[in-house]
């Protein structure tokens, strides 16, 4: 009897010590088996696709125009500046009388670039392991472009002058284009911390383009300069250069954070290569984002 007592006591003293241990265990991460979120940033776009919009245009075959035939041209001398016997408005606007302006090939935009374009995209995530992910993201862009053209005011100054010197007025040319791309790659977490990891990405993505307005202000005067896109003769040229479908490749470093079991925020740089493939010639070129990304997990 007194084995079978000194066994009862041992085996209830283990069964006592496995559930204390039980319980001061941790309790397991939760297992995700799906990720899904918003990603909102930034794109540094490169200048290579802003020929499309310098103020010379193209023909209906994809050339680009010269001087004399540029949309600027046309525009500015030709339709708003007195040409068939119609009223100066170019002269109205800078202030002048009719005729006491120029304008020529050394005046046309200089500097046009893209300007930093809000990014707004659905990204999507699928773990196949604790480390490593498949992904699909889908970013939708809004770009704008600037750049400065002149005019030089003829207007004999008053008071002595020095040699050479002219009244040059600067003014501004506008674009408006939007993107879509889609990007499907891989991700690898490059650490073991249970809250901040170090991670990097990357897979080949597809871009679509479309160009959507190109103008310029001469002070209170604005001319649209995309109207002769419009013109049935340019239905070819519109769907061919304006817009667009492009491959490319996109890579990715950041940092992600778990926040909790439920949700992560990653901090993202992603510089990518592709084609955006609007006006002519386009050719594959770098560009950057730089972005802010929440997941949640399921």
């Amino acid at each position: 009897m007194k084995v079978y007592s000194l066994l009862i006591f041992l085996s209830l003293s283990f069964t006592n010590f496995s559930f204390s241990q039980d319980e001061s265990e941790k309790p397991k991460k939760k297992k995700i088996k799906f990720q899904a979120g918003l990603l909102v940033g930034s794109l540094f776009a490169n200048k290579y696709s802003t020929t499309l919009y310098d103020g010379y245009g193209y023909d209906q075959e994809g050339k680009k125009n010269n001087f004399i035939n540029s949309f600027m041209y046309r525009r500015i001398v030709v339709e708003y500046g007195g040409g068939f016997g119609q009223s100066d408005q170019i002269a109205e606007a800078l202030g002048v009388n009719p005729g006491e302006w120029s304008f020529d090939q050394t005046d046309m935009p200089q500097g046009v670039k893209y300007n930093p374009a809000f990014v707004l995209g659905l990204q999507l995530s699928f773990p196949v392991s604790k480390k490593d992910a498949l992904l699909l993201n889908v970013n939708a862009i809004r770009l704008s472009l600037t750049g400065n053209f002149s005019i030089v005011i003829t207007t004999p100054p008053i008071g002595p002058q020095q040699p050479g010197y002219q009244n040059i007025q600067a003014f501004e040319i506008k674009g408006n284009e939007q993107r879509l791309t889609i990007q499907t790659g891989y991700r690898k977490i490059l650490g073991d911390d249970d809250i901040v990891n170090f991670f990097v990405e990357g897979g080949p993505s597809i871009n679509f383009t479309k160009y959507l307005g190109n103008s310029l202000a001469i002070n209170n005067l604005h001319i649209d300069l995309g109207t002769y896109y419009t013109q049935s003769f340019y239905t070819t040229y519109r769907a061919k250069y304006l817009t667009g479908m492009g491959l490319g490749a996109f890579a990715g470093l950041g940092v992600d954070i778990a926040a909790n079991p439920n949700w992560n925020m990653q901090l993202v740089y992603s510089p990518s290569v592709e084609k955006i493939n609007i006006g002519e010639n386009p050719k594959m070129k770098l560009q950057h984002t730089l972005a802010l990304r929440v997941f949640y997990n399921l």
